[in-house]
């Protein structure tokens, strides 16, 4: 029964990045195919008998989940809360899911390229719209998947370049390929993407390179620095000037811009929370606060600011704290694991300074498999087997250096 929830694990992830696809009276594939998950990891774990002791990021995402639906006593907005909050659940059941199944270091490996493989599919629809000339229905100028949000879509392929960096570093010729491709065609469609916010976020993304090289050196900085030169030259006749005239935007608008009117969005949001400090105006009810200001009911655009806005101070500290958990755990990693996983997050943080993402699914997944990293039966001694071995190694060479310098005095002697 196990590979058999294995499976839908895998299948999962790789339809998670195109959560797109409707299926009558179901809804999106991802969906369907969460609750086909859901249903055997329960028969999974309850026949085994084996739960997994929560650790920290499962126990602050059941304070954030709680925490979320207790604002349904004093939401201004109770749709929008009852539906934020039913979210909040379901993305919970896909971490306990991830926690408990993806419980090797090898699962996770096969997770990451099936991640790898699904965000292909709104990479090839957002080239393939770039190709036929077919722009973002309301931004001219720009390019975005089929059914996507520009902003999301770029973020979304950011996340997708370091995971292709690692598995092009594994042994599967297969994998190698197919995540050397990703690497070599989502920097094109980020920028086709016209997202700033996608543009820093990929920024710290292509930092995986420099930082996965087991044996740093001059010579390697330099191949390293000799592949993105290569790459921004293929790359900048391809780019529309447009694109490019946005990015270089970027300083203006950080500086004193209305960041596409997000600042005035904020702005409302802060008047709003002298008035409800500590609980805030309710989960997923940003929309309706700007709606009763007259303005379109959109988010927040920044995910601390939403956070905090919808739930006071109590809930923006539970989810500072489930990221710091996060980030604690990721510190604790192995290399090339805390690489990977340590450039994820911050591309993570910066993409969600321009838009909402606690209710991705993709993040939660992630909480998931670094939850389930937490248990991994090496973790806790793989770093100091790592600095043992270093030791040997060191003590090794230094025995086999005195061994001639030994051997000359005893032949001196004679």
């Amino acid at each position: 029964m196990r590979k058999v929830t294995g499976f839908l694990l895998w299948l999962y992830v790789f339809t998670v990045p195109w959560d797109i696809v409707e299926i009558p009276g179901v809804g999106s594939s991802t969906r369907f195919v969460g609750i086909a998950l859901i249903g055997a990891a329960v028969i999974t774990v309850a026949a085994e008998g084996r739960f997994r002791k929560p650790d920290w990021i499962f126990g602050l995402a059941i304070a954030f989940t709680a925490s979320s639906a207790l604002s349904l006593l004093w939401t201004m907005s109770y749709p929008a809360t009852v539906e934020a909050v039913w979210s909040f659940a379901q993305l919970l059941g896909s971490l306990w899911v991830a926690r408990e199944i993806a419980r090797t270091r090898e699962q996770q490996q096969w997770l990451l390229v099936a991640l790898c493989l699904g965000v292909f599919v709104p990479l090839i629809s957002l080239l393939n719209n770039f190709r036929m000339g077919v722009y973002h229905q309301s931004l001219a100028g720009r390019f975005t998947a089929e059914g996507f949000n520009a902003d999301a879509v770029g973020l979304l392929l950011t996340l997708g370049i370091p995971v292709a960096w690692h598995l092009a570093r594994t042994n599967h010729w297969a994998v190698r390929a197919v995540a050397l491709i990703y690497f070599a065609l989502a920097p094109v469609a980020i920028l086709l993407t016209g997202t700033r916010g996608a543009f820093l976020a990929g920024i710290v993304a292509m930092s995986i390179v420099p930082l996965n090289l087991e044996r740093p050196s001059l010579r390697s900085f330099l191949l390293v620095t000799v592949l993105l030169v290569i790459m921004t030259a293929t790359i900048a006749p391809i780019v529309p000037r447009s694109m490019w005239a946005r990015i270089a935007t970027i300083p203006s608008e950080i500086a004193g811009g209305s960041m596409t009117k997000r600042r005035d969005i904020w702005q409302m949001g802060f008047d709003a929370l002298p008035e409800h400090p500590l609980l805030g105006v309710g989960a997923g009810a940003y929309g309706a606060l700007l709606e009763s200001h007259g303005e379109r009911p959109l988010p927040a655009h920044n995910v601390l600011i939403g956070v905090l806005v919808e739930q006071g101070v109590v809930g923006l500290s539970l989810f500072t704290a489930l990221l710091g958990a996060c980030a604690l755990l990721i510190f604790r990693m192995p290399s090339p694991d805390r690489s990977l996983w340590a450039v994820l997050a911050l591309s993570c943080l910066v993409g969600m300074m321009s838009i909402n993402i606690e209710r991705w699914k993709v993040t939660w997944l992630l909480f998931g498999l670094l939850s389930a990293q937490s248990g991994f039966a090496p973790l806790r001694h793989v770093r100091r087997a790592e600095r043992k071995r270093a030791d040997a190694a060191t003590r090794a060479a230094l025995m086999g250096a005195a061994l001639p310098t030994r051997a000359a005095r005893i032949s001196a002697s004679r």
